[in-house]
């Protein structure tokens, strides 16, 4: 086994286990209900990080023109609700992981690959979004990318974002 899929392993045990010692886990688990407000996603100069959305935003124009996924599609799920009825958002959301790197050999998400890509900054961030996101559900690779996506942005709303 390679050291850093060692390393990504670690990490994430590290982390499973600080939300099950700190008590975060239930409050992970838990949907918030209509009473409670809807957390605002954070936009501000250095998040998401400048040089993530200009990466991104570059493959985001060859993903658009593979897909057709309309730009005010992506903008409202990054920014606003999740919603499920866009094929071509979630294959919008498959061509941004192959253009980027981090799917194995079968273009499955490779999450130490993910991980590689993050920014040292943000990778606690990272890390708490993506802990109860490893077991993805879909028949297509679309469908599994979307998955990813929605559990992140369940996860931490605040800090999830697409480009």
């Amino acid at each position: 086994m390679s050291s850093s899929r060692v390393c990504w392993r670690s990490r994430l045990a590290l982390c499973l286990t600080l939300l099950l010692v700190t008590g975060h886990w239930w409050d992970a688990m838990c949907m918030p209900d209509a009473t409670t407000p809807r957390p605002v996603p954070r936009r501000d100069a250095d998040y998401p990080p400048p040089k993530s959305v200009a990466l991104l935003t570059r493959l985001g124009v060859e993903c658009i023109a593979e897909t057709g996924v309309s730009p005010s599609a992506i903008k409202r799920f990054s920014d606003e609700d999740i919603f499920e009825d866009d094929y071509k958002l979630k294959c919008y959301m498959s061509c941004l992981f192959r253009l980027t790197n981090v799917t194995d050999d079968n273009g499955e998400l490779h999450l130490g690959k993910l991980l590689d890509t993050i920014p040292i900054e943000y990778e606690d961030i990272m890390l708490k979004m993506g802990a109860r996101c490893t077991k993805p559900k879909g028949k297509d690779q679309c469908e599994r990318a979307f998955w990813f996506h929605k559990c992140w942005k369940k996860s931490d709303p605040v800090y999830y974002y697409l480009v």
